[in-house]
């Protein structure tokens, strides 16, 4: 399920299934929930940074995920 909460971030940050915020709710606290969201949104970010300066390495499988607006 945070998975999916990952694959909705990337994808725009709008949850295509109205019942994946109901669903997080049930396992994690807002607390928890907030650090997640926070988390994957700095590795996301990260990971941009990274395509965006051509710093991936080498040899490393490239997956690129179009975003909206990219």
């Amino acid at each position: 399920m945070a998975l999916e909460w990952a694959d909705m971030m990337l994808a725009g940050g709008h949850p295509s299934d109205s019942t994946l915020e109901a669903r997080m709710r049930e396992h994690f606290t807002q607390e928890e929930l907030v650090e997640l969201t926070y988390a994957m949104g700095t590795f996301i970010g990260y990971g941009k940074q990274i395509m965006v300066l051509g710093l991936e390495p080498e040899g490393m499988p490239l997956t690129v995920i179009p975003t909206p607006g990219g």
